[in-house]
């Protein structure tokens, strides 16, 4: 059993000890403080005085903000939302408002600075008549405005100091006349002139099984090639590869350098030992299906690609595949489009890209956008 002991330790320092041990160690950071301070005053540093002189300056910043706000303040002014243009006139007591729009001017004139007028005189000559005029003048200069008084009785010859323009039609050069938007019966229709439909939007190509001409029994060997090649090549692959596998199968169909029908690509040269296109076609092994999900899945792939459904643009028009742990001979005169798992996708440069060779489903329509 372990015990602890809570008495004093007989042979520790005392607390007379301790506050004097603590002492000595603040009297050593005194006087290293002095010491440093002495050596910054000898070397021209006058660091006490220029701390001295900051808490001074922020001390008088402090002081002086009452003073700047209260100025502030004062120098606020309110005024209305309508903008107006005010002249006081000290002198005559005399204060005229006009807006800068079209509201009528608003005047208040003392009854000693007003003089006698005419009664049929306007507010204007009344604001003009009054003391200081100059005052007035300044308040009301406006942009002069014309009325049709002010034109003569034919528009074409004005009074007023200016000159409408006016042209002739019939004058113009005939080649910068406006097009007529009429044409007689018996002038031809310019070509230009005629209105073009516009091409529905992403209405997609025929599918793989439209071309093909693929129904019925046609279309289910089809479909089971297809599918057998999915599955035998590529059903351990993602998804897009067993795509992808399917779309090379299709595509060298419709390349003009392999029969023109799936099952005839899929089983060409079946019969040479390990001389065919497709390694499982003529490997001699078992070709049993054991998988069934991925069978499921391969026939799925299978049915949806003839239908057109699936088309993958990365692929684009690939005819050549092969996984990455061999190096066939071929490569060199390959362009490669796309990896996906475990298998490089190609196209021969001297084939060009295909851009003759037909595509389907909507990733096609988004394929031709990108080019």
């Amino acid at each position: 059993m372990i015990s602890r002991a809570i008495d004093f330790d007989p042979f520790g320092e005392t607390i007379e000890e301790k506050i004097f041990r603590n002492a000595k160690r603040l009297c050593v950071i005194f006087a290293i403080g002095a010491v440093t301070l002495s050596a910054l005053d000898i070397a021209g540093v006058r660091t006490v005085e220029n701390a001295a002189a900051v808490i001074r300056d922020s001390n008088l910043r402090v002081a002086d903000i009452p003073d700047r706000l209260r100025a502030g303040i004062e120098l606020i002014s309110f005024t209305s939302d309508e903008p107006s243009a005010v002249a006081a006139i000290p002198r005559d007591g005399f204060m005229a408002a006009r807006p800068m729009g079209n509201a009528p001017v608003q005047a208040s004139i003392p009854a000693k600075t007003q003089r006698p007028a005419k009664a049929d005189t306007s507010r204007v000559d009344q604001l003009a008549a009054a003391g200081s005029q100059d005052a007035v003048e300044f308040a009301m200069a406006t942009q002069p405005s014309f009325s049709r008084s002010d034109l003569g009785s034919n528009a074409g010859q004005p009074t007023a100091p200016f000159r409408l323009a006016s042209v002739d039609m019939n004058a113009m050069p005939s080649d910068i006349a406006p097009p007529s938007l009429s044409e007689p019966m018996s002038n031809e229709l310019r070509l230009a002139m005629v209105p073009m439909p516009r091409p529905a939007p992403g209405v997609p190509p025929p599918s793989p099984a439209q071309r093909l001409h693929l129904e019925g029994k046609e279309y289910a060997k089809a479909q089971r090639c297809l599918a057998n090649a999915v599955y035998f090549e590529s059903r351990s692959e993602p998804v897009r590869g067993q795509m992808a596998v399917a779309q090379v199968v299709v595509n060298r169909a419709f390349s003009g350098f392999y029969p023109n029908d799936i099952c005839g690509v899929v089983y060409q040269n079946a019969g040479r030992h390990l001389a065919c296109q497709f390694t499982f076609a003529c490997d001699g092994k078992s070709k049993l299906i054991t998988e069934r999900g991925h069978w499921a899945r391969a026939n799925r792939i299978a049915k949806e690609t003839l239908d057109g459904q699936i088309y993958v643009p990365e692929v684009a028009k690939s005819t050549h595949y092969h996984a990455i742990y061999v190096h066939p001979n071929w490569v060199g005169e390959m362009k490669k489009m796309v990896r996906y798992g475990l298998h490089n996708f190609y196209r021969p440069y001297a084939w060009g890209n295909g851009a003759d060779e037909p595509a389907w489903g909507s990733g096609a329509v988004a394929d031709n956008k990108k080019k």
